[in-house]
Formats: structure tokens, sequence, C-alpha cells
């Protein structure tokens, strides 16, 4: 990928409900989300992330988020799918933008996402794309 861009993100909104409950084992939840991204990615985010925290140290996920965005100057929306599992040493963690998904100025827009933390500990999205 030939840029990246980096946003620090505030959640605006966490709605989680159990969707399976299953009698033996852990529940597995559905989370609605908002978020309000700052920095080289201005703009808002709706996520559903599907998971599982069979405990308070270990968790899993998959999402598909829509992001309205504005990125090195251009407007328009996109999906990111990610995955992540936290419970180990290190973290596994997987991400794109849906080939195709760009709309507006974003249309084209290809590459990988990740979500992490940066050394002050607050919420970052990284984009690792090329944008025709």
């Amino acid at each position: 990928m030939s840029k990246v861009a980096v946003a620090l993100w505030d959640q605006d909104a966490w709605d989680e409900h159990n969707y399976f409950e299953p009698a033996e084992g852990h529940p597995l939840i559905r989370a609605d989300v908002k978020r309000t991204l700052h920095g080289d990615i201005e703009g808002t985010s709706e996520a559903i992330l599907l998971c599982c925290r069979p405990d308070a140290k270990s968790a899993g996920y998959v999402a598909n988020e829509h992001v309205a965005a504005t990125i090195a100057g251009r407007r328009g929306t996109f999906v990111l799918q990610h995955v992540a599992a936290m419970g180990g040493e290190t973290p596994h963690r997987l991400g794109f933008i849906v080939p195709n998904s760009g709309t507006g100025e974003l249309a084209g827009l290809r590459g990988s996402c990740t979500f992490g933390h940066d050394e002050q500990g607050r919420n970052t999205l990284r984009l690792d794309y090329d944008l025709d």
C-alpha cells in the first residue's frame, strides 16, 4: 500500500445484548457501535460487532463497519471488515477495506485496516491504503 492514514476515535455508543445463550458455554454478544474519527480520517462510523467474551481478559469479535469520512481531502463512504482475538500475550488482528465499497471521492479505496491503541492508550484506526 502506498499511503497510511491514522485516526483517533471516540466511542459514541456501545449497545450490546446476548443474541445466543447456550445451555453450556459462553453467550454470544451483538454490539451496535458508533464512533467519531479524528486525525487523518475525519468522520463517523457505525458497526455491528459479533463477540464472545469468555472472561475479563479474553474476547474475540468479527465486525462490519460503515465509515463516512474525509481522507486526504477526499469525501465518501466505505466499509471495513475486521476481526480480533485477545487473551494471549499478543492480540491477533486482521482487517481490510471491502473491495469496491468506496463511494464519492473515495471510490477505488482499497487496503487494510488495524484497530489498536497508541502509546497513550488512546483508540486508533490505521488504514494502509491506495486510492485511484
